[in-house]
């Protein structure tokens, strides 16, 4: 029976969203087609026909992981009353650490990258660069366009890797990397501000108000 556009539609969704998240709590040798088709609830041969190979589906779920991770930070630029200190505070926080296949693809798998194909390491880079141009326009309005570019690629570079550390010491240092995320947080506003006294910037988000930055805030409800 011939399959409705709409459900090759919604086959194909469920597919990129079951990689985004192994991909994430994985890795990309971690994650298998076996196990990626049995969590979107599709046969083997069912993402076969709407991918040539894993690869191709890993660099639709990470231009699909980065395009919610954009989606996010836009909505904190519009909604936070300082877009700068919301996506440290989002980013550069516990609960990011903890919630690996809800956060950002760039911080779970950035040391795969180079052993990827071509279309993967696209992906990763567009999406980087993404992720710059949306710090550097919540960078102070005086910045210089050449610094601006140099402080916000070292920002989410730094960003990421704290992250990244974190998490490998989650284990088995817990104290260690709750401090690696709370120094990378002030650390980073200090760089981001060039040397401007924290304390002069709007007030931060309470912790309360911290949100995993890879999906829009409405979206995640629906999952949940």
């Amino acid at each position: 029976m011939k399959v409705s556009g709409a459900k090759v539609a919604e086959h194909r969704a469920a597919l990129v969203a079951a990689a985004k998240r192994l991909l994430k709590e994985r890795g990309f040798d971690g994650a298998g087609v076996a196990e990626i088709s049995r969590e979107s609830g599709l046969t083997q041969g069912a993402l076969y026909g709407q991918f040539k190979s894993k690869d191709a589906l890993a660099a639709e779920a990470a231009r699909k992981a980065f395009a919610d991770g954009a989606a996010a930070w836009s909505e904190l630029r519009d909604t936070a009353p300082d877009a700068l200190s919301a996506y440290l505070d989002a980013y550069l926080s516990n609960a990011h650490v903890k919630e690996v296949g809800s956060g950002c693809l760039m911080a779970a798998c950035v040391s795969e990258v180079s052993r990827q194909s071509p279309a993967i390491g696209a992906a990763f880079a567009e999406g980087f660069l993404t992720l710059v141009d949306l710090m550097q326009q919540a960078l102070p309005k005086a910045t210089p366009p050449e610094a601006a570019r140099r402080r916000a690629l070292a920002l989410i570079s730094a960003m990421a890797g704290s992250v990244a550390l974190a998490r490998a010491l989650e284990t088995s240092d817990p104290s260690l990397s709750r401090e690696i995320v709370a120094a990378a947080r002030e650390e980073l506003e200090q760089l981001a501000v060039g040397g401007d006294s924290v304390s002069s910037r709007p007030a931060k988000l309470s912790s309360s108000t911290h949100q995993i930055i890879s999906e829009p805030r409405e979206r995640r409800r629906h999952r949940d």
